[in-house]
């Protein structure tokens, strides 16, 4: 799914210029929690995740650093701060094994317009990631299970069943505590509806995780599973 997604964004440029692009653009993989780029740094680059997940995390004013948004394949874009040469508004960190695009901000806007069709198709990344964020900021008031059951559903479009998440990085992407995490997902565990080895869960009964969300969600990803998202919706 990574790189259907990836080839189809740059597959709305001419051949040519993708392979111009090799030139220009360097290929990075990044070991789990190394950093991508930092909050507040300039924004040369506009960043594709081809593999694995990206987190955004910004300085809280206790001095905290909290998790904003986790970015996937399907999410594709990070950094877009740099579209307009500004700043980066929150750093970058590899949330997994990562495998990431990196494209000067330059070449990155000048590609936006001069084809339309791929300008298209970074809207549509972009206009989906604002909705998968208004949907995350809602689920972020509900309670723990449903905010656990969102991540793991989440996570399970882009690994599959077995995904590659600790209980603590877990917990961070749902914004709880480390310990009500365990306890929600040893209640999962005991309704066999997942599964835990070391840095590993699999989901056995998705179906059941999917009647703790909203209706709204809940949507989202059976669309997703019957192939209905399209381009860029994670």
């Amino acid at each position: 799914m990574a790189e259907r997604v990836t080839q189809s964004l740059l597959e709305a440029l001419p051949a040519s210029v993708r392979r111009s692009l090799v030139a220009v653009c360097t290929s990075h993989r990044f070991h789990k929690g190394h950093l991508l780029f930092e909050e507040d740094q300039p924004a040369r680059s506009v960043w594709i995740v081809e593999q694995g997940c990206v987190y955004l995390v910004k300085h809280t004013p206790q001095g905290g650093v909290a998790t904003i948004f986790v970015i996937t394949p399907h999410e594709a874009l990070c950094g877009i701060s740099a579209l307009d040469h500004g700043r980066y508004s929150a750093g970058a960190v590899a949330a997994t094994e990562a495998v990431v695009l990196e494209i000067p901000s330059e070449m990155f806007v000048r590609l936006l317009r001069t084809y339309p069709q791929f300008m298209a198709r970074v809207l549509l990344i972009c206009c989906n990631r604002m909705r998968h964020m208004a949907e995350a900021i809602s689920v972020g008031q509900a309670p723990v299970p449903q905010r656990l059951a969102y991540a793991l559903l989440r996570l399970r479009s882009t690994f599959g069943n077995t995904i590659p998440v600790t209980h603590q990085e877990l917990a961070q992407m749902a914004g709880t505590r480390w310990e009500t995490s365990i306890r929600t997902i040893a209640s999962f565990k005991r309704k066999h509806w997942l599964s835990t080895s070391r840095g590993k869960m699999t989901i056995l009964r998705p179906d059941q995780l999917k009647t703790l969300l909203a209706p709204s969600a809940r949507n989202h990803f059976t669309r997703h599973e019957d192939g209905q998202a399209p381009i860029g919706e994670g």
